[in-house]
């Protein structure tokens, strides 16, 4: 394509080819790479995705104007952000809606054929960001079509042992991921989604940037990378918390970014603002199977609500069959440990580590 060049990467095994503007190419494959794992890459599904992502003033302003005049339809397709969506010859574009925070910088298109492109205002700041959604969601298609089933939950690798931090939004599981990565050098897997394949022997990433509250930063000593706590709320579960990619995170700690692990550990945190000592504890199989499936975004996510560039292929009844599956396989062979913590209590990060690692092979 001329005045375009093309990155290369490849994501749960999927491969992205990612179509960009000459002059953009720099930033967008920077922070492309900012999120493809380092080591212990998932086999490769034999599938590919091309994506084109463009800065074009005159084509931005023509569909918004064309847009606007369209019937639409009001979609939230990622973490209650609105956006429309309408139907413009035969292409399908979103664009943010009206009310919402996002800027109004970018559309997102998926045409007849399926190909999926990202336009781009020229003055869009940080427009590299945007690709990422792309890639996230059809991570998720993909997988979730050869049989993975997602989970909202971190993941860690300590040693090659596969643990998955699996609980809802603001329960703490940045704060177990962070714990393992502080004081056991633990290589980061998924920072809010994570793939279990169907035998509960595999656990692997979706590429999500590390999102990182005050409450945290304050308890790791000072590290080069992150953020100031000073700069964030310090009260825990605050929405607002620092974003950094998964290279970003994994180098604060003197870790890497590694794709997948063998399942050995699943964690179930239940941090509070409150001083409590930390108990820990294996949860019996009712318990277990309710914390998990309270995790379980296959197929039934509550930030990707629909899908939206990725069609789904498989009826939802067939995906909630192999969730349910693929939850009793883990509550079988691997242990769920609950940990309850005061996120006030003294050296807690350290003492997360410990109560982990010591349950661990």
């Amino acid at each position: 394509m001329t005045g375009a060049k093309t990155a290369m990467v490849m994501f749960a095994g999927h491969r992205f080819h990612a179509v960009t503007d000459v002059a953009f190419y720099a930033a967008q494959a920077r922070y492309l790479r900012a999120f493809v794992p380092e080591r212990q890459l998932a086999p490769p599904c034999g599938e590919k995705t091309t994506v084109r992502i463009r800065h074009d003033a005159g084509s931005f302003q023509n569909r918004i104007a064309r847009a606007a005049g369209a019937p639409s339809l009001t979609v939230v397709p990622f973490r209650g952000e609105p956006y429309r969506s309408c139907q413009l010859e035969q292409i399908t574009w979103w664009r943010p809606g009206p009310d919402t925070h996002l800027p109004q910088d970018h559309l997102y298109a998926r045409d007849a054929a399926g190909r999926l492109s990202v336009l781009l205002t020229p003055g869009a700041e940080r427009g590299e960001r945007y690709l990422m959604r792309v890639v996230r969601e059809v991570v998720m298609r993909c997988a979730e079509n050869r049989g993975l089933t997602s989970f909202h939950a971190a993941a860690a690798a300590l040693d090659d042992h596969g643990v998955l931090i699996a609980a809802p939004s603001g329960s703490g599981k940045t704060t177990v991921l962070t714990a393992l990565a502080a004081h056991r050098g633990a290589d980061l897997i998924a920072s809010d989604r994570a793939l279990i394949t169907a035998d509960a022997g595999v656990v692997a990433g979706v590429p999500i940037s590390v999102r990182i509250g005050g409450g945290t930063l304050s308890a790791v000593a000072p590290r080069e990378g992150l953020p100031k706590p000073h700069t964030l709320p310090d009260a825990f579960g605050s929405s607002r918390k620092a974003a950094l990619t998964p290279r970003e995170f994994a180098r604060a700690f003197s870790s890497r970014v590694q794709e997948t692990a063998p399942l050995r550990l699943v964690v179930i945190p239940q941090l509070r603002e409150e001083d409590h000592s930390l108990g820990s504890r294996v949860l019996g199989a009712a318990q277990a199977r309710t914390a998990l499936a309270a995790a379980c975004c296959t197929p039934h996510d509550e930030d990707w609500r629909e899908p939206w560039f990725a069609v789904r292929t498989r009826p939802v009844d067939d995906l909630a069959c192999q969730a349910a599956a693929l939850i009793e396989n883990l509550i079988a062979t691997v242990p769920v440990l609950a940990i309850t913590a005061g996120v006030h209590s003294p050296a807690l990060l350290e003492r997360i580590a410990d109560t982990v690692t010591g349950r661990l092979p």
